[in-house]
This record gives C-alpha cells, structure tokens and sequence, in this order.
C-alpha cells in the first residue's frame, strides 16, 4: 500500500528540506550599498561635530545667565574641541572672565579676539566694557549709550559691566538707573536683584537688601555671591542659626571657603559651640594660611579660651594681611593688656579710636555722596580716608571716580601714583599706571 503523504513527509531527509531544488538558480543578496550608509554616518557625524560649538556656547551663555562664570567656562573648552567658530567662542569668553572678575583673564581674553579674526569694533567693545568693568568710568562712561544701543552685541551685558562700574564707583543713582532698566527688561535675570541688594547694604537698609538676596537666590539657587552675602548680613544682624545652613551650604560646596568657614566659625562661637567652631576653622587651616579673616577668628577663639599668647601671633598675623581690621586691633590690644604688655597696649587702643572716628566720619561722606554725586571734595576726602583706614583698592577706586568728575584733579593722580607705585608685586600694568598718574600730575603742576 502506499504510504500516506504524512508518512512520506516522516521518512524524508530533513537535511534537503531548506536546499533549493537541484538546476535552480541560488537567488542572491539583496546589495545594500554599504558606501552609502558609510556616507550617510558621516554626514551625521559631521553636523554634530558642527553643531557642537553652538550647543556648548548656548550652554555657556545660559550659565552666565545664572551667574556661574566657571561653569560657563567649561562648557567653552568644550567648544573649543571642535576647532570651529573659535572667535564666538572667544567673545563669549571675554564675558565669563568679566563676570569672574580676573583682571588677567579678561587681558588674555582680549588679547586673544585679533588674532581669531575680530574686527576693531568688536576688540574695542570689549576693551570699553572691561573698563567699565573695572570701574575705570572716566574712560567707559562716554560710551555707554553707545553700547546699550547697538543691537549686535548683548546690551543685557552692557548693563552688567556698567552697573558693576557705576557701584565701584559709588555713582549709585546712574547704577539704581541701569538695575531698574535691567528688572524691567529681564525680570528672571538675577543680577539686578543682586545688584540692588549691594546697594541696600552699603546704605544700610538691611531689610531690603535681604529680600534682594533672597530673590536673587530664588532666581538662581546655585549662585554663591547672594548666599555668601545674605549669610553674612544674618550672621551681623545676630540671626546666626539662620545664617549657619547657608554658611555650611558654601562649605560643603567648596565655595568661598575662608569666608565661609570664619562666618560659621563666628556663629558656633555666639551659640556656646566653641570646640565645633574650632573645629571648623582646623579644616580650613591650609586655605586660610593668607587670608586676614581666617588668623582673625582663630585670634578671637584663643582670646576667648584664655589662649593669650596664642591669640596675640594670630592677631598679630591677621593684621599684617589686613591692617585696617580695626574690630581685630581692639582684640589684640586687650590681649596685650592681659600679657601685662600696657605700653603697647596703649598704643593700640589709641590706634583703635582713631580708626573709628575716621570710619564714622567715612560713613557720613558716604552719605553726603549718596545725596549729591557730583561733590568733587566730599569724594575726594572720601577716597583720601579710604586709602589709609579701609581697604586700599576701595580708595583706588574711589579715587577714579574723582577723576571722572575732574580729570584735571592733581591731587588724586598724585595719589594714585604713590599707589600704583607701592604695589606689589611690580607688574609692567602697575608701572605703566604710575608713570601715566606721575605725568598727568607734573602736567596739571606746572600749570598751575
């Protein structure tokens, strides 16, 4: 009997089921152009290599928006890979070191713009808005309304630099002018808020310049310049258990470290934590090797535990870095008293009162100043008690501001030169700086 079709399909050899039947031509493969998806790979490959610099430059241009100078500059050299469009790069680069405020960041950066192709419009922005930056407002003002209107750079930019300016200085009507314009243009911009909380400050409306902070942190969580200054108004307002979590916040960011390690360090101290507070001013000993603020506090710590040899090296040490640290002289003079060393003692405390009475009398010009900007010798006797009672840059500036009023003031391109002239280290800027203020003054003599 024949077998079933099943049973023929059992007894088959499965090995010829899949083999294509004999004399039938093999049907071939399908080519699928492997040199045109090469091609197609690469195409890809180049527009992200193209569009790479763009998408980092927009990274970097939204962190500056942020106020985050450092992490705009990473995103820089990551365009930088790509060894295109170096020159936008490089403009945008200008900004950040502005914003960092490296004096010679910004010179480097300059200086990079003509060999990348910049024209001398574009170099010459750039070099006007690191004046204005620097508070050079003699040379920067002028040009100011120029630069505002021309809309082929970034006029948020433009007011940044003047407005940074204008407080150095102390032309606070023209700044509070730029900072209202800048709120209004761009009301989630964070700068200005910042800007005006400055302001608030030096005039001591603590309450205002609190809520400017806050808004500015609110804008910007990660912005450490608002959070470093409202912890530090908290902590001078005696409200150091809110100022200790935006202290320590810094630290563990690893962000104005000494400052903030001395900051919190005050505040452990004024809630009865001395040994935390010693504690944190240990781990920032190597930091805190060339910072004033830092052998201050560890002075007043050891003052405070009776520590008074101690006290007095750290005092004294902190004073050679700042000497116009009126607060740490007071401290080392009851220090030396209770070293029995009266005499000196004496002088220092003698020291004290005169500090004090040239800081109040400060603190009254810069009052008059506020009222009436334009006050050539308030702002001259200003700057003069700036230079030897308060920080020296404070006078510098000061000084500059003198010279935007009257470029014809002797007396402040004499001092300006002595200035210049003791600076160190020596550098070929500072030399160049004396001997243009020494001409000037020998010019405006012999006139006179």
């Amino acid at each position: 009997m024949e077998s079933s079709v099943e049973e023929q399909y059992k007894h088959a050899d499965r090995s010829q089921i899949l083999k294509p039947a004999a004399g039938t031509p093999r049907k071939r493969a399908r080519n699928r152009r492997p040199w045109f998806r090469r091609l197609l790979i690469l195409a890809v490959l180049a527009g992200l290599w193209a569009g790479w610099p763009v998408l980092c430059r927009r990274q970097a241009a939204s962190a500056l928006k942020l106020q985050q100078p450092e992490t705009s500059l990473r995103w820089l050299r990551w365009a930088d890979y790509s060894g295109l469009s170096k020159l936008d790069s490089a403009l945008l680069r200008c900004q950040t070191a502005r914003r960092l405020g490296d004096t010679q960041q910004i010179r480097s950066a300059i200086a990079a713009l003509e060999p990348l192709g910049a024209s001398a419009r574009q170099i010459e922005r750039e070099q006007i808005l690191a004046q204005a930056h620097a508070g050079r407002m003699l040379e920067a003002a002028p040009h100011m309304s120029r630069l505002l209107t021309d809309f082929s750079g970034d006029n948020r930019d433009v007011s940044c630099s003047y407005i940074v300016g204008f407080l150095r200085a102390q032309r606070y009507r023209e700044a509070g002018a730029l900072i209202d314009a800048l709120m209004k243009d761009d009301p989630q911009n964070p700068f200005p808020w910042y800007a005006r909380g400055r302001v608030y400050s030096l005039q001591q409306l603590m309450p205002k310049a609190e809520a400017d902070f806050r808004k500015a942190l609110e804008l910007s969580p990660d912005w450490t310049d608002p959070a470093i200054e409202l912890a530090e108004l908290l902590q001078e307002s005696h409200r150091q258990r809110d100022a200790m979590p935006l202290f320590q916040k810094l630290l563990d960011r690893q962000q104005f470290t000494v400052r903030a390690a001395t900051g919190l360090a005050d505040c452990l101290k004024s809630v009865g934590e001395p040994q935390q507070a010693a504690t944190v001013l240990e781990q920032t000993r190597e930091a805190g090797q060339t910072d004033a603020a830092w052998w201050i506090a560890t002075g007043r710590l050891h003052f405070e535990e009776g520590r008074f040899a101690e006290a007095e090296s750290a005092l004294q040490r902190g004073l050679e870095l700042q000497p116009w640290a009126d607060d740490a002289l007071f401290t080392l003079a009851q220090c030396q008293r209770q070293l029995q060393q009266d005499q000196i003692a004496a002088e220092n405390f003698r020291r004290v009162e005169e500090f004090r009475a040239a800081l109040s009398k400060l603190r009254n010009l810069q009052d008059q100043i506020t009222a009436n900007p334009t006050d050539e010798q308030v702002r001259m006797e200003a700057a003069e008690l700036m230079l030897k009672y308060q920080d020296p840059q404070d006078g510098v500036v000061a000084l500059q501001g003198v010279l935007d009023l009257n470029p014809g003031n002797q007396r402040a391109h004499e001092l300006l030169a002595d200035y210049f002239e003791h600076l160190q280290p020596v550098t070929e800027q500072s030399r160049e700086r004396t001997g243009w203020h020494r001409s000037r003054a020998a010019a405006l003599k012999s006139r006179n």
